[in-house]
């Protein structure tokens, strides 16, 4: 069936309306419930003209609109999963796995990012705006942020963040036990001084960067005979490096270097090695915490608390999927033990 071109267009912009289900069921000579059952595997309709159909479709370029399916449904088939620029640039792996999680059970992931986690509140609106299932966040809200999907009947599975919340369930790695894995591994190896590279001083009680750095501490403590001495910047590559060098201008070297996360880490390591001339782990041991990919290549070879991120999606998803089938279930908090890669840096 022809479509008609949409009239006062600019010359030389000519636009065409998208076929419908009508106008498929129309060329097809079907009612248009058979159009819509067609696409849909388990519909009961003869092979004959559920092929006859989808030809058709084809050719008139016809999809079925699933936004408009939810409006009847209720149910959009599609899981939001907000996450941070500097988690998608440094840690593209999680994302990947949640996508990958989420695929495997048929889902759709609509994924809004962030300039950073204090910038949420900016994304809310287009989160709230579609009609998510159900929504993953790999940054911290507040309980405000919170309600407002709670009201809207979408829940929320927090990914690598301790957020206790009616109806509202979490999974994450134990951060302090994999600190306290590596606050060991140094101990045992005879570092009494060490040096603790920490995320921003600014960031909420309950952040990641606090339980690994507050984890490392306590473990040390409790082995003692350690003298630890803490700095603190953001989490990148470059805040490492810089925070680094200058503690590093006006203090002695210490033996070994714990950092919250493996940018820091890598960003300490190039400015011992290329501004500093000293030789890791000769000089000075360094340890991070992620395990990131460029963690385990040659030139770094970085000692570090690996995140199980695959088994960590999987179960994610299989929180919120339970969550949107029974919303009244008790809250749960899943954690994961991270696990120690022993590399060359330290």
């Amino acid at each position: 069936m022809a479509t008609k071109e949409p009239k006062n267009q600019p010359d030389g912009e000519k636009r065409y309306a998208r076929a419908s289900s009508y106008d498929v069921a129309h060329a097809a000579g079907v009612a248009q419930s058979t159009v819509s059952r067609c696409f849909k595997e388990d519909s009961n309709i003869s092979e004959s003209t559920r092929a006859r159909v989808l030809k058709i479709a084809a050719e008139l370029g016809y999809t079925p609109n699933s936004l408009a399916r939810s409006l009847i449904t209720q149910r959009s088939n599609m899981v939001g999963v907000i996450c941070s620029e500097f988690t998608l640039c440094n840690n593209p792996e999680l994302v990947n796995a949640i996508s990958s999680a989420l695929k495997q059970a048929n889902i759709s992931m609509l994924l809004m990012i962030v300039e950073n986690e204090s910038a949420i509140e900016t994304t809310l609106p287009e989160a709230l705006a579609y009609p998510l299932d159900g929504l993953i966040s790999c940054v911290f809200m507040d309980e405000e942020q919170i309600q407002l999907f709670v009201k809207r009947r979408v829940p929320i599975v927090f990914f690598n963040r301790n957020i206790r919340s009616k109806g509202t369930d979490c999974i994450l790695t134990d951060q302090a036990e994999g600190s306290a894995q590596m606050a060991s591994r140094l101990h045992a190896a005879g570092h009494r001084r060490i040096l603790c590279v920490g995320g921003p001083i600014d960031a909420p009680e309950d952040s990641v960067s606090r339980a690994r750095l507050k984890g490392f501490i306590e473990a040390i403590d409790k082995l003692g005979g350690v003298d630890i001495t803490c700095i603190h910047a953001g989490y990148t590559y470059e805040n490492g490096r810089d925070q680094f060098l200058s503690y590093f201008a006006d203090s002695a070297l210490p033996e070994a270097i714990f950092c919250v996360n493996d940018q820091l880490a890598l960003g300490v390591m190039d400015a011992c090695r290329y501004t500093c001339n000293l030789s890791i782990p000769d000089a000075v041991s360094v340890a991070g915490f992620d395990n990131v990919s460029d963690a385990g290549r040659p030139v770094y070879n970085l000692t570090t608390i690996h995140q199980q991120i695959v088994p960590m999606a999987t179960r994610a998803v299989d929180l919120i999927l339970r969550r949107i089938a029974q919303p009244e279930l008790p809250e749960e908090t899943v954690t994961i033990r991270g696990i120690l890669i022993a590399r060359t840096s330290a």
